[in-house]
């Protein structure tokens, strides 16, 4: 009986890794998502105060301390100085490209890609990291009311 044992475990074939097989499978992930995420967050902070306080200044009549603030101090800028004024421009770029650089760091930070020689295609995957997710929502409904405002007032 040992015999027949020791026999097919000789025939047993002992498995084998390619290594090159599992170096193609490693996604790249281009950030890592809790910094990515903070530096989401520094990005919008202006942004998401500025808008806050356009609504609850200009739509629900409430003066409510640095959301209005900040609101105020950006348009009594805006008036002293107007477009002669790199401060006020630089305001302005992070007002706009603020939410897009968060929006593309996060997306970054969950999107992981590979190429596969094989089958000629790239492989997108993205990882559920709730608080990237919801950062990059936020700065979705940002950029869209930003670029809808300009679009609407400057037809």
């Amino acid at each position: 009986m040992k015999n027949t044992i020791d026999k097919i475990v000789d025939d047993i074939e002992l498995p084998t890794v390619a290594v090159k097989k599992h170096e193609q499978l490693f996604f790249t992930t281009l950030m890592h998502t809790k910094k990515s995420a903070a530096i989401g967050i520094l990005f919008l902070v202006l942004p998401f105060l500025f808008l806050s306080g356009v609504i609850l200044k200009h739509y629900l009549h409430v003066d409510f301390g640095i959301f209005t603030a900040v609101y105020e101090w950006i348009g009594a800028l805006d008036r002293k100085y107007g477009d002669a004024s790199a401060w006020n421009w630089a305001i302005r770029l992070l007002l706009l490209l603020g939410p897009l650089v968060a929006l593309a760091v996060n997306l970054l930070a969950i999107t992981h890609f590979r190429y596969e020689k094989a089958n000629r295609a790239i492989v997108l995957v993205l990882k559920i990291k709730w608080l990237n997710i919801l950062l990059i929502a936020v700065c979705t409904g940002i950029v869209v009311t930003f670029f809808s405002y300009l679009l609407i007032e400057n037809s």
